[in-house]
């Protein structure tokens, strides 16, 4: 009878992880050692961490899925989707098909987004089979409770519950991306401008990346000059604005209270993640070489990932005391 090969591990240093850090590689595995904070960002150092787990997979791009208990992420070198599991971390499921380049996360529910060569197609976690597939090109969102799909067609917008409950509306585009809000809200990016689909195309940095809140009415932008602003219900116009606090960065995340974002570098030789707090742009936590930092929504936990794999992170246990 053949054994089925052994479940590759990521060794990892359980010594204190600063919230300002770069990684490196001791003697006893993974480690994450001090680093100096970024030079012209304010900043307000997070807790230390502990490292408690970790796994040979390599990613480019994640999130944490269904209230922080799975992470939906694109490998390093692309070409292949992956359902990881946490805390103890490794991977449940891969997909790759053909041409696979972006993923996006459901905060609430297991489900997301994934293109590919095909368009967009909305998948369930962890075994990332199709839900719904052959979208087009998008932009497309799906809801942070997995029941609604957005996808921009050409001048029009179509949004259409998932499991046939309700009916299909329409609404104006075109739109360069889309997001649902905590409260169901569909918001639009077109140039540098945000708000409901059809909103005017706004001059100065285009928006690249848009990302809701799964439990408040706030939606961020990435725009393509590194800066963030950050939109919200009711308000005539951003928030907050905050000024490219990761140089380079290509993803965002906004938490599940609307209270911080979480950025990072997908490509390039100078990878780094970090998390921002909206109200006043100060940084509380920096990963040099890590391309993911996504918390859950308690916060007591913390999701890293770059070329070299994935860790899980933990408060030290005199902390929870």
């Amino acid at each position: 009878m053949r054994r089925g090969a052994a479940e590759p591990r990521l060794a990892v240093d359980p010594s204190l992880a600063p919230a300002f850090a770069r990684v490196a590689i001791g003697n006893r595995g993974l480690r994450l050692v001090p680093a100096d904070p970024p030079e012209g960002v304010p900043t307000a150092a997070a807790r230390d961490l502990i490292l408690e787990s970790g796994a040979p997979v390599g990613l480019r791009s994640a999130a944490l899925v269904n209230d922080g208990t799975l992470a939906f992420g694109l490998g390093a070198l692309g070409g292949v989707a992956y359902s990881v599991g946490v805390p103890r971390v490794r991977v449940i499921h891969d997909r790759r098909p053909p041409g696979v380049d972006a993923v996006v996360g459901s905060a609430l529910v297991n489900a997301g987004l994934m293109h590919s060569d095909g368009g967009w197609r909305c998948v369930v976690l962890p075994s990332l089979g199709d839900v719904a597939a052959d979208l087009g090109p998008g932009p497309a969102a799906v809801s942070h409770d997995g029941r609604t799909l957005a996808v921009a067609d050409v001048d029009v917008v179509i949004v259409a519950p998932l499991r046939g409950e309700g009916s299909q509306d329409e609404h104006p585009g075109p739109v360069d991306a889309l997001a649902f809000d905590g409260d169901g809200t569909l918001w639009a990016a077109r140039g540098a401008a945000v708000g409901a689909p059809g909103v005017a195309a706004g001059e100065g940095p285009a928006v690249v990346a848009l990302a809701g809140a799964a439990r408040a009415p706030r939606v961020a932008a990435l725009h393509e000059d590194g800066s963030v602003s950050v939109w919200q219900a009711g308000a005539a116009g951003p928030v907050s604005r905050l000024d490219a606090p990761v140089p380079g960065a290509g993803t965002i995340v906004l938490s599940a209270d609307g209270e911080r974002v979480e950025l990072g570098v997908p490509v390039g030789d100078a990878p780094a993640a970090a998390v921002v707090r909206v109200a006043d742009g100060a940084m509380e936590r920096r990963v040099e070489g890590a391309r993911v930092v996504a918390e859950t929504p308690s916060r007591q936990a913390l999701f890293v990932a770059g070329d070299w794999g994935s860790a899980w992170l933990i408060e030290p246990p005199e902390s929870k005391e």
